[in-house]
């Protein structure tokens, strides 16, 4: 009884009165939760993602580095070159070794390529880095490192141009010797200027002043986006001692809050550590907060207006239901109350629309039988008009091609005799054969037909047989293949220009049904068409063959009905076509020997 009064028109417009000031807080409250939870998540995304994009830009110049480490380390003329003992021969590797370096480094500005050989002695070098490997030899021991493997060095600054650089070092084996595939012949060594470093921090769009560093294992600076006096505050330098501080934390510096991240940048040992300002990354946010604000009081405005609505609904149903009932029948039957109250207006509406909902039904039925009983009607028609046909003796038929023979043998005109032959053996299968055979039989039909068609388009086409003997004895309905058979050389084979080939093969997957495939390199049906083709296939009925054409897929929906209903359901044909390339249509028959 409580409910009934609830869900009527005055229960709703009193419930209204009292759930209007609730909800409305209870927005609001959830508003500004939510508000709060996305700046805390938004801060830490965004910081991360920052971060992410630096470690990303520097981990792809580092591949880049390894990367032409490798090819220079791999490549045979390094190789030949470091192991030739004749002037010669190392002069032309030489050469080719340039053209190599040249070509892997031409794209990308900085880079340079060094040899060294296992007395630690330089080869081809270029002039501007030549001060830098002494540099990272005196300061590192490149040459001692590269001995224990490969690895990124420090920075160092080079007197010779003024400018600071790092390398990627790698011990170069003898590829050449697989009995011997640890044995080292040198060290490459790859040189980049740190304005790559530089720009990795610089294509990063970060707030004014985010500060990014990335530091090696000794906790060394390598290169940063500090300026000149943050990098020499105290405060910074105790900041970026990762070891002290935790990751994605809040740091104070200076009086403000900074959000504190690091990141280790694979293949390197290296670190990148972000120092971002909590308010830069909240500012965006005030926006927000105010676009909901306004939100809020739309809200609240809707909400009103939304209870003047509810008061004009209770007229507006009446109404409509006034004239619907006083409509015409025809248009009751096929129009219904769009009244989706859940008061007693809107079960009166849903019961007149359930009650033309079961009118509408009984009518659709009784013309739907009438309708199949026409179309049965229709099809008994034509099998008695087909049954008629089918009495009329083919015997003069049979006469005629054997005088056409006889004619052929005067001639001398062996082309003649086969096609009468061939014609011959077909239409007596077609006629007198039982409709239940073999797919020895089926074959031989397929043989007779392709021996016409050799002679039609004067051996254009190349035809292949390739049926498994056990697949041979299996009974299928009659005359199932030659019409697909047809189908590829005349709209596959024919209008390609050129020659053509028909592949015809059996295929016995471990299921104990046989496929038997007919492939040919016409071409092929277009992608419309086919999907036309496989919808006609799959929605395939006896009454819908009676509105096809040999034009638009007669003989394909007719053999496929035509073994669903020997075989079942799941049996039939599958097509595959591509245009330009070739049609394949698979039949799938059940492995049954004909008795």
């Amino acid at each position: 009884m409580n409910l009934r009064k609830l869900t009527s028109i005055k229960g709703q417009l009193i419930f209204l009165i009292f759930s209007f000031t609730l909800v409305y807080l209870v927005i609001t409250w959830v508003y500004y939760s939510f508000v709060f939870h996305l700046i805390q998540k938004k801060e830490a995304v965004y910081v991360q993602n920052l971060l992410f994009q630096v470690v990303e830009n520097i981990q792809t110049s580092s591949e880049d580095m390894i990367r032409y480490a490798r090819m220079a380390s791999n490549d045979m003329n390094t190789q030949n070159y470091l192991t030739s003992d004749h002037p010669l021969e190392s002069l032309e590797s030489a050469n080719d070794i340039f053209r190599s370096f040249f070509t892997m480094t031409q794209d990308s500005q900085g880079i340079l390529i060094a040899l060294m050989d296992n007395s630690g002695k330089k080869h081809l070098v270029p002039k501007p880095i030549l001060s830098v490997l002494n540099c990272l030899e005196e300061e590192y021991g490149v040459y001692h490192l590269a001995n224990d493997g490969s690895g990124f060095t420090g920075a160092i600054h080079n007197m010779y141009d003024n400018l600071d650089y790092y390398a990627y070092y790698q011990p170069i084996l003898d590829t050449r010797a697989p009995a011997k595939p640890n044995n080292q012949i040198g060290i490459c060594v790859v040189v980049s200027t740190l304005t790559r470093l530089e720009k990795c921090l610089n294509q990063v769009e970060t707030s004014p002043n985010s500060i990014f560093i990335i530091m090696n294992q000794e906790q060394d600076i390598i290169v940063s986006n500090m300026t000149d006096e943050e990098a020499g505050s105290q405060i910074f330098t105790q900041t970026i001692q990762t070891e002290n501080v935790a990751s994605n934390t809040i740091q104070k510096i200076n009086g403000e809050e900074h959000m504190v991240l690091f990141q280790e940048v694979p293949n390197t040992g290296w670190k990148v550590v972000g120092i971002i300002p909590i308010n830069e990354i909240d500012s965006d946010l005030d926006p927000f907060l105010k676009f909901g604000t306004m939100i809020l009081f739309l809200l609240l405005v809707i909400l009103v207006l939304w209870g003047i609505y509810i008061f004009r609904s209770i007229i507006r149903p009446v109404m409509q239901i006034t004239d619907f009932v006083q409509g015409d029948a025809y248009t009751a039957l096929h129009k219904r109350l769009e009244i989706k109250n859940n008061n007693e207006i809107g079960i009166l509406a849903q019961r007149i629309n359930l009650m033309l909902d079961k009118i509408s039904a009984m009518t659709r039925t009784i013309f739907q039988n009438q309708s199949n009983m026409y179309e049965l009607d229709l099809a008994k028609k034509k099998a008695e008009l087909s049954a008629l046909q089918s009495q009329i003796n083919p015997h003069f038929l049979y006469n005629t091609l054997d005088c056409i023979k006889g004619y052929g043998y005067l001639s001398d005109s062996s082309e003649i005799v086969r096609i009468v032959e061939s014609l011959s053996q077909m239409m007596r299968y077609c006629i007198k054969g039982p409709d239940v055979v073999c797919l020895r039989d089926e074959i031989h039909i397929i043989e007779c037909y392709l021996d016409i068609i050799s002679i039609r388009f004067e051996n254009r086409f190349c035809f292949s047989i390739h049926i498994a003997e056990e697949s041979l004895s299996i009974r299928l309905p009659r005359f199932v293949l030659q019409p697909l058979v047809e189908n590829a050389v005349y709209h596959g084979l024919e209008p390609k220009y050129g020659e053509g080939t028909l592949k015809i093969y059996s295929q016995t997957p471990s299921g104990g049904d046989v496929f038997l495939c007919i492939e040919d390199n016409g071409v092929g049906i277009p992608e419309e068409q086919l999907k036309i083709l496989e919808e006609k296939i799959c929605q395939s009925d006896s009454d819908r063959l009676f509105h096809l054409t040999p034009d638009n897929g007669l003989a394909l929906l007719n053999t496929h009905q035509r073994l669903q209903q020997f075989f079942g359901q799941g049996y039939g044909l599958h097509i595959e076509s591509a245009p330009g390339k070739g049609t394949c249509i698979r039949i799938r028959l059940r492995a049954e020997p004909l008795p």
